[in-house]
Parts: C-alpha cells; structure tokens; sequence
C-alpha cells in the first residue's frame, strides 16, 4: 500500500465563518463515477447550527461544496443535522438520509443525568439535479426504538437498499438505556418499512457502535464492523467484525478483529483481501489502514498504514479512564475520525476523514491510496 495524495474536501482554516467544524464525513459514488462527499459542519461539535454539507469530484481530488443548509425545523421544533448519508434511485435521481436532533431539549447531544441522547428523527430526502437542491423530506417510521442515529453509508445489495443506524434508549419506563445496530430495508429505494437487527449482545453488556458496512461481490456477504464498547467495564474493546446475508437479512455474531480502535470502515478488495480503514484513537493518535488477506479473519497489522497523524495531542478517554459519562464528554474533544472510503478502481481507493491541530478546527479531508 502506498499514500499517493491527500488534501481537503473542506479546509476550514480558509473559512471566513464561524463554523470551523466539519464531522461525521462520508462518501459515495454515484453510477456516472461521479464522486460525492457529505459531512456534517458547526460552529463546534455540539453547536445546534450543525448542518449537512455535500461536496462533489470527478476525480477525488478536487472539490467543490455543491450543497449546504439543509431544512432543520420539523413539526415546528428546530433541529440539527448531524450526518448526511446519500444514495441513488434506480433512475439515477439522488436521495440522502439525514440524522436530526432536536436542538430544543438540551446543549449536548448526551445527558447523563438521563443516559439518553436528544430526541431524534431519521429523515428521508430527495434531488432530481445530482444534488443541487433537495425536496420532499419526511421521517422515517421507526415504530418505538429511540435515539436513532445513522452509522455509515447506505449500502446497495441485490435484493434492495439498507440504510445503516443505531438505536439508544429506554425500552422499559424507568429502564436503562440499551443499544442495538440495526438497518432499514428497501427493495426499491423508495419505500423503507423493514427494521432489521443487525448486532445486539444478548445480555447488553456489549454496545456495537458507529457501524460501517460495505457489500462484498466476491463472497456475496455484507461486511460490517463496530467500534465496540464494554458497558460493564466502561471502556473500548477490540473493533469486531460481522458477516451478513442480503437474502435472509440476518448477521453472524460478531467477533473480535484483533484491531484496537474504534470506528471502522470495511472495504472489500478481490482476492480474498478486505482493507480496514479505522480510527486509532491510542497515542499517537491517527488513522490508519490495514489490510486482510482471508475477508477479515486474520489482520497483517504489522504493516498497515498511518494515514493520518496528530502527535501533538493526547485524546482523553482511550485508556479505560474515563466513567461512561465521562467517556461521552470525552467524545467531544477528539480532533480526528469517522473514516470511510470506497475503490476508485482495482488499485486505488478514496478514503475520507476528518481532522484538524485541535477540536476548534476540524476539516473534512481526503487520501488516495494505491493498493
């Protein structure tokens, strides 16, 4: 593997706004080969003037913002986008998925007075100009699970669409707040109305959070992975892997890669290799990429790559110090994350992330690879 370029989607530090701040970045390539990048960008990580960016490319390497605001207020409460997930109808018209919490209840998306997170809506959009404008939002029908958030790219598979989120909250009055991985099926792209689990512990000791999913053509599998946390004992484990069926629907349990880090994001390769392109929150914090020759079950993590690197701070959090609600706070000084990426062709891919000197300055960036 080798880092053949790299440079910015958005760089914030040529901005001439407050808003300084660009996460939850993410990809996606639309049939034409033309490139889109969606994130998220505020004045800080908790701000309530979070909204949706999209930028777009021919090439990866060159940038331009194409979108940006989208609508916030629903049934009159104000609300903030925090991710943008796009996708393309079988017409090649686009449609995106956006998570919105409401900005009303609360400054921080966590409570841990509660240990709950703001109300919160998946919300479904669509453009007949590639982007260019968007219409006809609505919420999605989740039935009774709470604190939707969506966790990745949506992922075409034969039989259809799955949109990728968790769910966080009570499921009992007076419970604790349990989590699941979960997905939103579509056969068409128009209609989703099937919630499948994807990974839950049985026993909830076991969070499977912030899932990146890809679909695999060689094997025919959807691979996904967690950033994977130990409720019991309060800290991070090791990121797990899972495999699962586009026809039954249904995942295998997942298991431990071996890769200390947090969010990952799988992207299959022919040959049996599969690349992990994840977050390396432990010091020197940095994000990296490693490669799989067996789909995942084993990893040469003696070789993988440093994409990124940021020496100069210690993030918090990342060696089990921290209580659970001291982890949530924690969260919000971390000044690099949420990798995803895709194969240009058989030997070059795109990978995205953001980072930045410090949390007050986080910009959306881009690096190509050669496999």
């Amino acid at each position: 593997m080798k880092l053949i370029n790299q440079g910015y989607i958005l760089d914030v530090e040529k901005l001439n706004n407050q808003k300084n701040v660009c996460m939850c970045t993410s990809i996606f390539r639309h049939s034409t080969k033309r490139l889109f990048s969606s994130f998220r960008n505020g004045t800080t990580k908790e701000s309530s003037d979070g909204n949706g960016v999209i930028a777009e490319s021919e090439n990866g390497t060159e940038w331009r913002i194409l979108f940006s605001g989208f609508q916030t207020v629903f049934d009159g409460i104000q609300g903030e986008i925090k991710a943008v997930e796009l996708s393309e109808k079988p017409d090649g018209n686009l449609f995106a998925f956006l998570s919105w919490f409401d900005r009303t209840k609360g400054s921080k998306l966590y409570n841990p007075s509660s240990d709950t997170i703001l109300p919160a809506r998946i919300i479904l959009v669509d453009s007949y100009d590639m982007g260019k404008t968007w219409e006809n939002y609505r919420t999605i029908d989740i039935g009774d699970l709470q604190g939707p958030a969506l966790t990745g790219p949506v992922v075409k598979v034969p039989g259809g669409y799955l949109v990728f989120f968790e769910k966080y909250g009570p499921e009992q009055p007076s419970g604790p707040s349990l989590h699941a991985a979960c997905a939103l099926f579509s056969k068409d792209g128009i209609i989703f109305d099937r919630i499948i689990t994807v990974a839950r512990h049985p026993e909830n000791k076991i969070f499977y959070w912030d899932q990146r999913n890809a679909y695999d053509v060689d094997s025919g599998k959807i691979i996904s992975m967690f950033w994977t946390y130990d409720r019991e004992n309060e800290k991070d484990i090791d990121i797990h892997i899972a495999y699962g069926n586009p026809d039954t629907l249904t995942w295998t349990v997942p298991q431990s890669t071996g890769i200390q880090g947090q969010i990952a994001m799988p992207i299959p390769l022919t040959e049996g290799r599969l690349l992990c392109f994840y977050v390396h929150r432990h010091h020197p914090g940095s994000m990296r990429l490693v490669m799989s020759y067996d789909k995942g079950k084993t990893w040469d993590i003696a070789n993988e790559m440093v994409i990124y690197e940021n020496q100069e701070i210690k993030e918090k959090g990342v060696s089990g110090e921290s209580s659970y609600a001291e982890y949530w706070e924690d969260m919000g000084t971390w000044s690099f994350g949420h990798p995803c990426g895709i194969m240009l062709d058989e030997n070059l891919g795109l990978l995205v992330y953001y980072a930045g000197r410090d949390v007050k300055k986080l910009s959306a960036r881009y690096a190509i690879v050669s496999i």
